[in-house]
């Protein structure tokens, strides 16, 4: 065990106390905080163009070209924007779990999430008539750039109830050179002036009628059995649905892939340097492997531990951390990290034995990533149905297990209790038998040179005493 100790620590030691390995792991975060907010405060203080034209309505009655100068109003759009806007930053403050909007650029009514609108001034020109007899008049005038866009509405569209059996569509054909975004609001503000001429038709203000429309938030709690109460409304499900596992997943993940990606790079530049020729003069190839393993675990655990840490004290801070996650939530996590290590590790130590070269490697691991991508393909379902048939099967073939398993935990759907055990006991049955067959392949491949080996000479190797 001494000698075991030994190489584990010098595999630990090699890798944390390198500069780039400190830059990685905690520049990577800063790093990314620091782009989102550079983005953040160029995405609040960018403009759009602003929009300058005609938008020419077909409009024998002439009621949707009043209705429609009424929505295209500068100061209304502005207006309608600030008050989307302030909706927005309600929304976005029940997804985060918190109970007051933050202070900053993003929560003032006139701080958009997208680019702010530059200036809009839009003209209404009446078209009366046959829409058929002026159509072709009004697109050319389009292709001119004499008009922004061109609108033929039915009149049916404007019937008062409409017709539920009839597609509520009307034709728009814009310039070529109209921004996405500016034919978004032309077709929003037109679509709003619809709604106000069918609400004129009926004597009711249009105002009441869209403030009748808007929905209320519902302010809702979960009963537990301790007598107390827990948040569920929309914000916080979303947050425990999406954020949570996908927090759980990427820990597992990224302490796994990263750790066994230096498992198997530092294995073959050994090999290629002929510097385990040195190493296994003093301890044998079953040691090596499993020093280098552990040493790498421990590398794997750091890289959690402070990941999982600043998570932790995110939720803290905003004392949602009990809300969120259990001791059992981080109990499982430990047992399905592991778990997953030992399994990527035994392939990484396995294959990086076998070849001298990093892109030999890349060939042998290319069907290995491809089962492990499977748990992130298959996220959403996973999450959505924890105790469906995809997510039960995963839960049981390796290298699969620990992911899949992670992920049914932390959903809102409780999977049953009897599965924890026996995925589990399987998992590490499994890891048992991949550090077996591991073992197998690195006393043969590490000392060999030359051609790389096949799958099936890897098969093969297994076979041997």
């Amino acid at each position: 065990m001494s000698k075991v100790a030994a190489v584990a620590w010098r595999e630990f030691k090699q890798t944390v106390m390198r500069k780039i390995f400190l830059l990685a792991v905690l520049g990577i975060p800063v790093l990314v905080i620091a782009i989102g907010a550079v983005a953040g405060l160029m995405m609040t203080s960018h403009q759009e163009p602003p929009i300058v034209g005609t938008v020419a309505i077909v409009d024998p009655t002439g009621e949707l070209s009043v209705a429609a100068q009424i929505e295209f109003d500068q100061e209304k759009i502005r207006s309608d924007e600030e008050r989307q806007q302030r909706d927005l930053v309600e929304s976005a403050t029940e997804a985060i779990g918190t109970g007051s909007i933050p202070s900053s650029p993003m929560s003032t009514p006139g701080a958009m999430p997208k680019a702010a609108r530059g200036e809009v001034i839009i003209t209404i020109e009446r078209v009366e008539g046959d829409a058929d007899a002026s159509l072709m008049t009004l697109k050319q005038r389009v292709r001119d750039d004499d008009l922004l866009a061109v609108a033929v509405i039915a009149p049916e569209v404007l019937d008062t109830p409409p017709d539920r059996g009839s597609r509520q569509r009307f034709q728009l054909f814009v310039s070529e050179d109209l921004d996405s975004d500016h034919v978004s609001l032309i077709e929003q503000r037109l679509g709003a002036s619809v709604v106000r001429v069918r609400a004129q038709r009926t004597g009711q203000d249009p105002e009441e009628v869209l403030a009748m429309l808007k929905r209320p938030r519902a302010d809702t709690k979960r009963m537990l059995e301790d007598g107390q109460e827990m948040d569920a409304s929309a914000g916080t499900r979303k947050l425990a649905q999406i954020i949570i596992p996908m927090a759980f997943m990427m820990l597992i993940w990224i302490g796994t892939l990263t750790s066994g990606q230096h498992l198997l790079m530092t294995t073959i530049e050994e090999k290629s340097n002929r510097v385990m020729e040195v190493l296994l003069s003093a301890v044998s190839p079953l040691q090596l492997m499993t020093g280098k393993i552990l040493g790498h675990g421990g590398v794997g655990l750091l890289i959690v531990l402070i990941y999982s840490s600043a998570g932790i004290f995110a939720l803290i801070m905003m004392e949602r951390f009990t809300q969120f996650i259990n001791t059992m939530d981080l109990v499982y996590l430990g047992v399905f990290y592991f778990m997953a290590y030992f399994m990527i590790a035994s392939i990484m130590a396995a294959v990086g034995s076998a070849v001298s070269d990093i892109r030999e490697a890349n060939t042998l691991m290319t069907p290995v990533m491809l089962l492990l991508m499977i748990p992130w393909m298959l996220w959403m379902p996973i999450t959505q149905a924890p105790n469906g048939t995809v997510a039960t099967v995963c839960s049981f073939i390796p290298p699969m297990i620990p992911f899949a398993m992670i992920l049914r935990h932390v959903a809102e759907e409780p999977m049953p209790m009897w599965q924890y055990p026996v995925s589990i006991i399987w998992g590490y049955i499994c890891v048992l038998g991949m550090i077996w067959m591991a073992a197998k392949v690195f006393r043969i491949g590490v000392l060999m040179y030359g051609k790389p080996p096949s799958p099936l000479e890897l098969l093969k190797w297994l076979r041997y005493s």
